[in-house]
């Protein structure tokens, strides 16, 4: 009885969540070229609100979420974009949040925490793999090697050997409806 129960709230919650995701804003871009689950993508700058730390993942999403759920000088609630950008450099990690399109630097309310930075990133021209299923580090870097093999083969160059990671899904999302990318910025 009890894990009948359970499947059924499982199911729901599931449902709820195919349902209610996939309405974020999400930062526009100019298609460049298309190639299976290969692309290059221009963008233009965008502004986001950022964590750097040695801390993991979710420690990150946390400050950011609580930015964008009040925890600012305003205490507006800012509603939730996608992707998530992630990128780990020198034992540095960074995640950032796209701040939706109505927003600027000068109207966006001050950060209450002093770990959360606001600011623009310009990633300009990008290599992009697409994927799905959850997205460990260890897959994030599986995903940088085959397309770092498909920018070789296009005769591509590249600022440096690192790259970014985005993820568009709530972490109740099924794991066959998740999306997530890797990006190589390009010249």
């Amino acid at each position: 009885m009890l894990f009948k129960a359970f499947s059924k709230s499982l199911l729901i919650l599931a449902l709820l969540t195919v349902n209610a995701m996939g309405n974020e804003e999400t930062p526009t871009f100019n298609l460049i070229e298309k190639e299976g689950q290969f692309e290059l993508r221009h963008y233009p700058e965008m502004v986001v609100a950022k964590v750097i730390s040695q801390e993991s993942d979710n420690a990150m999403f946390r400050k950011l979420a609580g930015y964008i759920f009040g925890g600012n000088e305003t205490e507006s609630q800012i509603k939730m974009t996608a992707p998530v950008f992630m990128q780990s450099k020198s034992g540095q990690n960074t995640m950032m949040f796209y701040m939706p399109s109505k927003y600027s630097l000068d109207t966006l309310p001050e950060p209450n925490s002093q770990e959360v930075e606001l600011g623009t990133i310009s990633f300009g021209k990008v290599a992009v793999i697409k994927y799905s299923g959850f997205n460990p580090m260890r897959k994030r870097k599986a995903n940088f090697e085959k397309l770092m093999n498909w920018i070789e083969k296009k005769g591509l160059e590249i600022y440096d050997n690192e790259f970014y990671s985005a993820g568009y899904d709530s972490p109740w999302t099924l794991p066959w409806k998740r999306k997530n990318e890797v990006m190589v910025l390009v010249k």
